[in-house]
């Protein structure tokens, strides 16, 4: 089996070994999704992503994450953990305000304030998994 070079980082902190591990495949391009949840069920994380060429040309990479158990459509720290990466190996221009990220879920923009380390924001796009409950049906089953 090849190689890949991956990182470990921690997402939502500024102290090693602390906050929310998360394994980058900063190149899976050679990957075959079969194995990519392979390596994210070795890897025992709570996601591993893997950075991909962009099929839209307006986006920096292409993402796709995965749990021990299954891919993900889209998750908030795997995009800011991964996107903190892109820029801290110059994939993407440390200088940049604002770039987009290709996800399950469809294109995703970052916002970069910068400072060391940057800090990372997205808006949560809108994510539909699984059954949909009533609103009024879950507040009073819940007595609210």
């Amino acid at each position: 089996m090849p190689l890949f070079r991956y990182r470990i980082v921690d997402v939502f902190t500024t102290e090693a070994l602390e906050g929310n591990p998360l394994a980058v495949f900063t190149d899976a391009s050679e990957i075959d999704p079969a194995v990519m949840q392979k390596i994210a069920r070795e890897m025992n994380l709570a996601e591993t992503t893997f950075v991909l060429p962009p099929e839209d040309p307006t986006c920096a990479a292409r993402l796709r994450i995965f749990t021990p158990k299954k891919e993900m459509t889209f998750a908030g720290h795997p995009t800011i953990g991964t996107s903190f990466v892109l820029l801290d190996e110059d994939q993407v221009s440390k200088e940049s305000e604002s770039f987009f990220l290709e996800e399950k879920v469809g294109k995703i923009q970052i916002w970069v304030e910068q400072g060391q380390p940057p800090m990372i924001w997205l808006r949560t796009p809108p994510i539909s998994e699984g059954r949909v409950f009533d609103r009024s049906l879950c507040a009073r089953a819940l007595r609210v």
